[in-house]
């Protein structure tokens, strides 16, 4: 896929979505991981490196893809493309069935 049309996909359909249906949620969480690192470890007067908060929440973002959605969406497409062979083979099979049963023209 060209980097031209990766970014249009991105920009005009994921980020959409993500904004949509993700928004309120994955910010209450992030509102809550930096309430516990505040509590956990800032003394008083110390500001909270929201980048710290961001790379633990990119980290546990992979890991739920790699084990909740990705896992998901590989066995949808190996099933797609078993099904796929299995209407390849059964076509297959018809016409050699029907070329076995033609008569043959002399």
């Amino acid at each position: 896929m060209s980097d031209d049309i990766a970014f249009k996909i991105q920009l005009g359909l994921i980020l959409p979505k993500l904004k949509d249906k993700l928004s309120s949620d994955l910010t209450g969480i992030v509102r809550e991981l930096v309430q516990i690192v505040s509590a956990g470890s800032i003394e008083e007067g110390d500001s909270l490196d929201i980048d710290s908060v961001k790379e633990v929440i990119m980290k546990d973002l992979e890991i739920f893809l790699d084990k909740e959605i990705i896992p998901v969406i590989e066995a949808e497409m190996k099933s797609t493309q078993e099904g796929e062979q299995t209407e390849e083979e059964a076509g297959s099979e018809e016409e050699a069935t029907e070329e076995a049963t033609e008569p043959e023209s002399s």
